[in-house]
């Protein structure tokens, strides 16, 4: 059946503001409780003008018993002017410069679907509608647990080992906690996007990671009393990493260090980027030869060579050093590789200008020499060079961007030069910025090895102890059902002669079906049925149905109708 918005009484609107705090003991010594609920800015969204939320549970505005929606009711919401509109049901209305969409205790699914959020998923807690202009910003208030669920599978590849997925939750739900007791003077904790944390909404397929979330429920990890940051990357190229070096983060991070990850290397999913030198550097990248040809032309021409590129010729690499780390320490980020080569090279002679006929005739009569005339130089044959040269190549902006080893946007990139018979090979590894929990070392520590979640864990965070926190329950007040006749709710009528009742099948939840006032898509559009609607079909003919509900009759498209009996 058709529902429509639910109004009793008009309620004053609520704001839910959920405090957030640094890890605390209770005064009695009993196990920390923290509040629940997390905010959550829907960045992915934009900025939208306006949206289509379709309530897959129970809400209401701001809290009011006598201000709700039912199951399945379909609302569009617009910002005009620094208010927030609500159209639902052919009513239209100004809520102001803020809305609260409160969720309420309800069996099954209990969230919103968003038109356009990324992967369609469920929104899991009430929203905070926000008008900025013309604009609308929207903050979903959810219950941690609920959140770990949107976010693991995004995060973290559900079909990686199950407990590394729980070393992931772990992770993540204490991040979220640490950025919630650091968000300032902001009105949300986080945002949906990889600047904190992936979150796309609830999908209950990935039902390993949400095995993991509730099978390490409240578990944190702490550092000096307060939850850590607890970063974690996709690879870190075979070394962990420290916060303040790539990230130039906030606050401690000594419960982070910089140590080998084997895990990591074995991993062959872990990326990595490769150039290949033969050491007679056949084959050689053009913009390598280049920059060996620059570093040595100088000290060529000092020698008596020709400094011109064409005459000088790279012919055997002799030694490639990485070396300068970023930031100082045993961190294998290289700055620099110098490259030490032989070439050969076209010696300057002396160019002598030809004896005139008088000269010739007067040197064939006499046997007297005459005085040769200097006029220059010129590169005489190619021949070896006997010495070596060294160029000094810049990791991050030669070999990185230049020759193609990019992994990264941050330039973190660990380098490694192996010495093989007759090839240099030179590798990039690290794919993000290599802080904390390696999520393909994670992958092999539990994959391969059968470790544990906390072993994980306490491998990346070597300083962090893990406590299991209490989290408050989020109050969900029940709504109870109001009659059909005193909610203004539409009832079908009965069916009568050859018409029959069909449903309303839609691509997604919040997609509509125009009703027209003609078997025609020029003709007025009359109003508009969600999916999931009900309606009596009197007839059909060319692909339309004539249609009627209890307060409308018009024609849809009759292949998004699906008889009740089928």
């Amino acid at each position: 059946m058709k529902h429509f918005l639910r109004i009793a009484i008009a309620a004053a609107l609520c704001l839910v503001m959920i405090a957030g705090s640094a890890l605390a003991s209770a005064p009695d010594g009993s196990a920390r409780t923290e509040p629940g609920a997390l905010r959550v800015y829907l960045k992915t969204l934009g900025a939208p003008p306006e949206l289509t939320l379709t309530l897959a549970g129970s809400y209401s505005v701001g809290g009011s018993a006598g201000f709700y929606f039912d199951r399945g009711t379909q609302i569009r919401v617009f910002a005009r002017s620094g208010a927030v509109w609500l159209y639902c049901g052919g009513l239209t209305m100004d809520m102001g410069a803020q809305v609260t969409l409160t969720r309420h205790r309800s069996e099954g699914e209990n969230g919103v679907y968003i038109a356009g959020s990324p992967k369609n998923g469920l929104y899991c807690g009430s929203l905070e509608l926000n008008a900025d202009g013309d604009a609308l910003q929207v903050i979903l208030v959810i219950d941690i647990e609920e959140y770990l669920k949107g976010v693991l599978p995004y995060e973290m590849n559900d079909a990686f080992p199950i407990e590394a997925l729980k070393a992931q939750a772990v992770a993540a739900r204490t991040y979220a906690l640490r950025r919630r007791a650091d968000r300032g003077s902001k009105n949300y904790d986080l945002v949906d996007t990889p600047a904190d944390q992936v979150f796309y909404g609830y999908d209950p397929s990935w039902q390993n990671a949400v095995a993991a979330v509730e099978a390490t429920r409240g578990l944190c990890g702490v550092y000096n009393g307060r939850y850590a940051y607890c970063y974690y990357t996709a690879t870190n190229g075979g070394q962990t990493a420290l916060a303040q070096d790539v990230l130039s983060a906030r606050g401690e991070d000594g419960y982070l260090d910089i140590h080998d990850d084997p895990y990591d290397l074995e991993n062959p999913r872990s990326p990595v980027t490769t150039l290949a030198l033969r050491k007679d550097l056949e084959g050689a990248p053009e913009l390598l030869t280049g920059w060996l040809i620059d570093a040595a032309a100088e000290r060529l021409g000092a020698m008596g060579y020709s400094d011109e590129r064409a005459d000088i010729r790279p012919t055997r690499l002799i030694a490639l050093t990485p070396h300068d780390t970023r930031f100082g320490g045993a961190n294998r980020m290289y700055q620099y590789v110098t490259v030490r080569y032989e070439l050969e090279a076209r010696p300057m002679e002396p160019v002598y200008a030809e004896p005139t006929i008088e000269e010739r005739v007067y040197h064939a009569f006499t046997g007297r020499p005459y005085d040769r005339k200097l006029t220059g130089y010129a590169p005489g044959a190619w021949e070896p060079v006997e010495a070596s040269f060294e160029c000094e190549i810049s990791v991050y902006d030669q070999l990185k961007d230049e020759l193609g080893l990019k992994l990264s946007g941050l330039d973190c990139e660990l380098t490694t030069v192996i010495d093989e018979e007759d090839v240099f090979v030179i590798q990039m590894r690290r794919y993000g910025h290599g802080v904390g929990l390696s999520q393909r070392g994670a992958q092999t520590m539990a994959g391969s090895y059968g470790m544990s979640a906390l072993e994980i864990l306490s491998f990346y965070y070597p300083g962090l102890t893990f406590e299991t926190v209490s989290f408050a329950d989020e109050t969900l007040p029940p709504l109870d059902a109001m009659p059909a006749a005193a909610s203004g709710e539409e009832i079908l009528p009965e069916p009568s002669g050859n018409e029959y009742v069909a449903t309303v099948e839609l691509s997604t939840v919040w997609s509509t079906l125009n009703v027209r006032s003609a078997p025609s898509t020029d003709a007025p559009i009359l109003t508009e049925l969600r999916s999931g609607a009900q309606v009596i079909v009197a007839g059909e003919a060319d692909g339309w149905a004539k249609i009627r509900t209890g307060s409308v009759e018009g024609y849809v498209s009759s292949q998004y109708l699906a008889p009740e009996d089928e």
